[in-house]
């Protein structure tokens, strides 16, 4: 889920699912520790859908039939995008707070957290409230509906959490506009929108990635920082 590199000022932060590993000057320690909270705060999502499911959370059930577990079987829509995305945000800035300690540092850890959670949620609804209007013209026009809702979702998510977050964080004015690149950012959407376009199962297959790719954004608002790209 990439995107072009995240400018980490706080007063001219970028927005969406992105990644900018390789800008950051955190020490391969500190980000192993974020990478390890944000895969927890993935797997206690996953958990706790899991379990909403009516699984079993028990070790022995779980690894006895892999190919029947819950991520196995789930389909990824809004609600289990949400859930991970705020999990993974979440761990993401646990982890950040516990390597970084500077409260400028953590000021836009907490202002990543809040764009990314709205970058993650407000287009995985507008694919599933596009899919049901094209619903009703046939499976063909509900895929090209889901599809669409992508785009309007990144320029409404972009929009929305600009103002929010510059209410929030007190910022004047400061906003970022949609780039071509950003829409390479939203696998998860992407999936979606295929599976109303098919029930081939490789596509099935291919959404097992939608956790994993989740990860991304709550790793990246664990490594932001103040003042440096």
């Amino acid at each position: 889920m990439q995107i072009n590199p995240v400018n980490l000022n706080i007063n001219n932060q970028a927005f969406g699912h992105g990644h900018s590993f390789s800008d950051s000057d955190y020490s391969k320690k500190k980000k192993t520790i974020v990478a390890a909270t944000t895969a927890l705060g993935v797997a206690v999502s996953s958990a706790v859908l899991a379990k909403h499911a009516g699984y079993s959370l028990k070790p022995s059930k779980m690894f006895k039939n892999i190919k029947n577990s819950y991520l196995a079987k789930v389909d990824f829509h809004d609600k289990e995008v949400i859930t991970l995305g705020a999990g993974s945000c979440l761990g993401g800035l646990s982890g950040g707070y516990i390597v970084d300690k500077n409260p400028e540092n953590r000021r836009s850890k907490n202002r990543e957290a809040l764009m990314q959670i709205g970058n993650i949620s407000i287009p995985i609804l507008t694919v599933e409230q596009f899919a049901k209007i094209g619903e009703k013209f046939g499976k063909l026009t509900k895929g090209i509906a889901a599809v669409a809702g992508i785009f309007v979702g990144v320029h409404l998510a972009n929009f929305l959490m600009n103002k929010l977050s510059n209410f929030v964080f007190q910022n004047k004015n400061d906003e970022r506009d949609v780039k071509a690149t950003d829409f390479s950012a939203h696998v998860d959407d992407m999936v979606v929108a295929a599976s109303y376009i098919s029930d081939n199962k490789y596509v099935h297959s291919i959404a097992r990635i939608v956790p994993i790719a989740l990860m991304i954004p709550g790793f990246e608002v664990g490594i932001k920082k103040s003042g440096n790209n």
